[in-house]
């Protein structure tokens, strides 16, 4: 349920612009838009040749008041490092581009420890340490109508995004919760960028196209492996994903206001386990079980996407109101944990008085968890005389400020309110209690260096 931070991603798409040619429009200076400025000249020398790099730290300071599986505060943060090479600038290959980045994670994650939930409180919780992110190799053909990545690729980077939910601070806005859940170790998302392949087609301004092929799981058969992103797994089924956009510009003259609209659909070929038959076809709550479960093979789902601006402030392009709102659905429920899921919210940006960078906002996530995890509880009470809280869903509410301090430096406190983490499951020190709601308070700053 991972992917890489907002602020990341946004530094992300900041960069994909270093192969501009010369003539293009100036990029923005360095020493206006990161802290340690332009290194003298070296960097904006860089720049010409072809070399981007782009730092930055996100820093998480939260706790829950009250619920979870116990009060407590917790620390989460990762600093990025990204390169991105123009290889026409650097060795005259047209098209050609390498990027890599990498990661170190720093802190214990809140949801985690204290809470239980699965939509996690932050995007950066991951386990600490340092690991290699995306690394990968792209070739543009056809005037850049046409995009090839080869190489080790997060799916969270292009499939499923919102634009404007990139504001909040719950992982789930990013990366999709009920993707998080239902596929092998999370998917090809933050922190476990995985091998593929990504093809990306523009035939105009208005429309993309994209699908990739990855490595089935992210981290191989070893639940625990490619820990420092080096692993490189292969051979474990295959996970196809493809996606088509519009995005809608309104032209002169036109009233309308501009929106962006998706549809995709993912599909992995690994084989999973049923969550409520054993492989001898009985349940496996009945003790007569082999108490292994039976084995399924693939899996989908599919999902949309809306990003509209529902109001612009007169002689603005930037300020204004923005609503976004996703859905997704996995209907095989035997295998998968959650089977459908929605979030929608609404962020304004210059909502304060001489605060035209600050963005203000609202949203929620819901997560319906499946038949398949019910249906098992209510057959382990049945059978063992107890009386489990039976899985249903899990939601998430969060409210935030994001205030552009500099350039470079943004501030944003965060509340989030989580109804029946873990999907109303049992308090591990109250077997027939559940989890009770949780509320959290939080603080998050990014700086780009």
């Amino acid at each position: 349920m991972k992917k890489l931070p907002r602020a990341a991603l946004a530094l992300a798409i900041a960069v994909c612009g270093a192969g501009a040619r010369a003539d293009d429009a100036a990029p923005p200076s360095y020493a206006d838009t990161t802290l340690t400025g332009d290194w003298h000249g070296y960097r904006n020398w860089l720049r010409d040749q072809g070399v981007t790099f782009t730092m930055s730290q996100t820093s998480d300071v939260l706790g829950n008041v009250s619920g979870g599986l116990k009060r407590g505060t917790a620390y989460d943060g990762v600093f990025q490092l990204q390169g991105d090479f123009d290889m026409d600038r650097l060795v005259g290959w047209t098209g050609g581009a390498i990027h890599i980045s990498g990661y170190a994670i720093q802190g214990q994650g809140l949801s985690g420890k204290d809470i239980g939930n699965l939509l996690t409180v932050t995007s950066v919780e991951a386990d600490p340490g340092f690991r290699l992110g995306e690394f990968y190799l792209s070739q543009s053909f056809m005037d850049d109508k046409v995009t090839v990545k080869l190489g080790q690729i997060l799916a969270d980077q292009s499939f499923a995004i919102s634009n404007t939910a990139s504001l909040f601070v719950n992982s789930t806005f990013g990366w999709p919760g009920i993707f998080a859940a239902d596929l092998p170790g999370g998917g090809p998302a933050y922190p476990f960028a995985v091998p593929g392949a990504q093809i990306i087609v523009k035939p105009d301004d208005a429309w993309t196209l994209q699908a990739a092929v990855f490595n089935g799981s992210p981290t191989g058969s070893d639940p625990d492996g490619n820990a420092n992103g080096l692993g490189f797994p292969l051979g474990d089924g295959v996970l196809a994903i493809a996606e088509a956009a519009y995005a809608y510009t309104p032209g002169k003259g036109d009233p309308g206001l501009p929106g962006t609209y998706k549809i995709g659909a993912w599909y992995n070929s690994e084989e999973f386990d049923s969550l409520t038959t054993a492989s001898n076809g009985v349940s496996l709550a009945d003790p007569l079980s082999s108490g292994s479960p039976r084995r399924l093979s693939g899996n989908f789902a599919v999902y949309a996407v809306v990003d509209q601006t529902l109001w612009q402030e007169p002689d603005s392009k930037d300020n204004g109101l923005n609503g976004f709102l996703r859905v997704a659905v996995a209907p095989q429920q035997e295998r998968n944990s959650m089977n459908w899921y929605f979030d929608l919210g609404l962020a304004y940006k210059g909502l304060l008085p001489g605060r035209d960078d600050d963005t203000a906002g609202i949203s929620f996530a819901y997560a319906s968890m499946s038949s398949g995890m019910s249906d098992q509880v209510k057959a382990e009470n049945a059978f063992n005389g107890t009386s489990q809280p039976v899985p249903s869903s899990e939601a998430v509410i969060e409210a935030t400020y994001q205030a552009a301090v500099t350039p470079w430096f943004t501030a944003q406190p965060f509340f989030q309110y989580v109804i029946r983490p873990g999907g109303n499951a049992a308090d591990p020190d109250k077997p027939n209690a559940r989890i009770q709601n949780a509320a959290i308070f939080g603080f998050r700053a990014v700086t780009t260096f």
